[in-house]
C-alpha cells in the first residue's frame, strides 16, 4: 500500500501538485476562493475548494509550511448571511457535505503525518510549548471557585490553546524552514489575505453607493471578521510587504500594495490600527532608505515621489481630510463599552483574585451574541479570567517569546515577522485578538517562523565556526561537521536560545 502511495506522490501529477502548492498561485487560489465565496454567499462551495487545496498540500507536499495559506484564510469563505449563528448550515444537505469535507481533511492530515513520518514529531516539545501549555492551563482552571460556571468557558479555553499550539507545533517540528524562501511564502500569504480584506471593504462601499460618509463601524461586517479585526489582518501584512520591498531590487512595486493596505485600514475606521500603521510606515520607510541594499536609489526616488504626492493631496483636500480625521477620532479609545467591561471585570476579579472569574463570566456583562471571550485587553483578560495565575502565565509566555527572538543574531526575516507580531500585540491591548481563533492562528504561525529562523541562524553559525576551526586544525574531542549540524535549539534546555 505504501508503495502505491509513493508512486502516486512521486508521479508527474504529484510533482506538479507539490510545485503548485509551493507557488504564489496556490496562495492566490485561496484568496480568490475567499472573495467568491464571501461575495456570492456560497461558503459550502468555498469549503469544498479549500478542502481540495489543503488536502493536496498535505498529500503531495512533505514540507508542512504549505499549510500556511489554509490557516490564514480558511475563514474567509464566510459572509454575514452565512455565519454559523445564522442557521445557514442547519440543513441536512449542507451538514452532510460539511461532514464529508471534514472527513476528507482529517484523512489527509492522517496521511500527511503517517506517510511522511511526522506523527513522531508533531507533539515533540518545542521552545514555546511549555509557556503555551501554561496559558491554556491557566484559562482552563480560571474561575476555580467562582460562580456562574459554564462549559462554554472550557470550550473556549481549549480553542485558544489549540489555535496557538497546533499550527506552531506542526510548523516548528514538521516544517522544512528554508529561510528567505519560506518567509516570502508567508509574506505572499499575508499580502493576499490583506487583498481579500481590501476587496471586502470596497464591496461594502460599493453596496452603499460609494458613500464615504457612512459609518463603516456599524455596517462593515464580513462574516469572518468585523472592521477592527479585519484592519489588524491588513496591519500584520504591512511589515511583510515591506519585507518584499527590502529583499527585491525592484521591490518598489510592493509600495502599491502598501498604499492599498493603508487605504483599507483607513476605510475600516479602526483607530488603533491606523495610528500604528501610519507611524510604523514612516519609521520603516525611513529605515529602509539606509538599510536597503538592492535598488536603494529607485526606492528612495519612488518613496520621495509618493511622499510629495501625498502632501499635495493633503493640501488640496485639507478641509475634507481634516473633517474625516476629526470624526474618526471623536471620543476616546475606551469606546464601544470597553471602560464598562474593564470596570465590571475588575469588580468581579476582586472577589476571586487568584484564579479569576473564568471565561464564562464575560457574557454576563455583554450581549449574549458575544462569541470570543475577552476584556478587550490581553493582560486584563488573563488577569480577570484566570486571576494572578493567568497573568503570571501570560507574562512568562511574553518573556519566552522575547528571549526566543534574541536567541541568535537578528536576521531581516525575523525582524519583519516580529514587527507583525508587535502590531498584533499592540492592537490586542485594546481588543480581543489574543483570544480570537483567526488571529491566534496568525500569531501561532508567526511564532513558529521566528523559532525556525532562530534555529537556522544558530545552526549556520555553529557550522561556520566548526568549519573555521577544522580548517585551522583546532577541532577537538572528535567533533565533526556532521555533529555540529545538529547543535541547535534542544528541547527542555533552559539555555537553548542563548546566543
Amino acid at each position: 500500500m505504501k508503495e502505491k502511495f509513493r508512486k502516486a506522490v512521486e508521479s508527474k501529477f504529484g510533482i506538479g501538485a507539490d510545485k503548485f502548492c509551493n507557488s504564489v498561485w496556490y496562495i492566490i487560489a485561496y484568496g480568490i476562493t475567499g472573495i467568491i465565496s464571501h461575495s456570492c454567499d456560497i461558503p459550502v462551495f468555498g469549503a469544498a475548494v479549500l478542502t481540495v487545496l489543503f488536502a493536496s498540500a498535505l498529500i503531495f507536499c512533505k514540507n508542512s509550511f504549505t499549510t500556511l495559506p489554509f490557516f490564514m484564510m480558511c475563514s474567509f469563505v464566510l459572509s454575514v448571511d452565512t455565519k454559523p449563528n445564522t442557521g445557514y448550515f442547519n440543513t441536512p444537505l449542507r451538514i452532510t457535505v460539511l461532514c464529508f469535507l471534514l472527513a476528507v481533511l482529517l484523512a489527509a492530515v492522517v496521511f500527511h503525518l503517517l506517510y511522511y513520518g511526522k506523527w513522531r514529531l508533531i507533539f515533540k516539545k518545542a521552545y514555546l510549548t511549555s509557556s503555551m501549555a501554561m496559558l491554556t492551563g491557566a484559562l482552563l482552571i480560571g474561575g476555580l471557585g467562582a460562580p456562574l460556571f459554564s462549559p462554554m468557558g472550557v470550550v473556549m479555553s481549549l480553542a485558544v490553546g489549540a489555535c496557538m499550539f497546533l499550527p506552531y507545533s506542526l510548523l516548528v517540528n514538521c516544517g522544512e524552514y528554508r529561510g528567505r524562501k519560506t518567509v516570502e511564502y508567508f509574506a505572499w500569504a499575508a499580502i493576499v489575505a490583506a487583498a481579500v480584506i481590501f476587496a471586502a471593504v470596497i464591496e461594502q462601499y460599493i453596496i452603499h453607493d460609494l458613500n464615504l460618509d457612512y459609518h463603516p463601524k456599524k455596517l462593515l461586517e464580513f462574516g469572518h471578521t468585523i472592521s477592527n479585526s479585519a484592519a489588524v489582518i491588513v496591519l500584520m501584512a504591512m511589515p511583510m510587504t515591506f519585507y518584499m520591498v527590502y529583499v527585491y531590487k525592484y521591490g518598489v512595486v510592493f509600495l502599491i500594495a502598501l498604499a492599498m493596505q493603508l487605504v483599507t485600514i483607513f476605510l475600516t475606521y479602526s483607530r488603533a490600527s491606523l495610528i500604528i500603521a501610519v507611524g510604523g510606515t514612516v519609521v520603516v520607510a525611513v529605515a529602509l532608505m539606509f538599510k536597503k541594499k538592492n535598488g536603494r536609489l529607485l526606492y528612495c526616488i519612488t518613496a520621495g515621489i509618493l511622499a510629495v504626492a501625498v502632501l499635495i493631496v493633503a493640501i488640496r483636500y485639507r478641509g475634507y481630510i481634516w473633517d474625516k480625521i476629526v470624526g474618526l477620532f471623536e471620543g476616546d479609545f475606551t469606546g464601544s463599552g470597553r471602560t464598562n467591561i474593564w470596570k465590571a471585570g475588575f469588580n468581579a476579579w476582586r472577589d476571586h483574585p487568584i484564579f479569576g472569574v473564568g471565561l464564562w463570566y464575560l457574557p454576563q456583562i455583554q450581549a449574549p451574541k458575544h462569541m470570543y471571550h475577552s476584556y478587550h485587553c490581553t493582560p486584563l483578560t488573563y488577569l480577570y479570567c484566570a486571576g494572578i495565575v493567568g497573568l503570571v502565565a501570560y507574562i512568562f509566555h511574553r518573556y519566552k517569546t522575547v528571549r526566543m527572538f534574541f536567541g541568535a543574531g537578528p536576521t531581516a526575516e525575523r525582524v519583519f515577522i516580529a514587527l507583525s507580531v508587535i502590531a498584533l500585540l499592540l492592537n490586542s491591548l485594546l481588543d480581543i485578538y489574543m483570544t480570537e481563533p483567526l488571529h491566534l492562528l496568525y500569531y501561532s504561525v508567526m511564532l513558529a517562523l521566528i523559532e525556525c529562523d532562530v534555529k537556522k541562524s544558530k545552526s549556520t553559525n555553529v557550522s561556520v565556526t566548526a568549519t573555521e576551526s577544522n580548517a585551522s586544525g583546532q577541532v577537538k574531542n572528535g567533533i565533526t561537521l556532521s555533529d555540529v549540524g545538529n547543535d541547535i535549539i534542544t528541547e527542555g534546555d533552559d539555555n537553548e536560545l542563548q546566543s
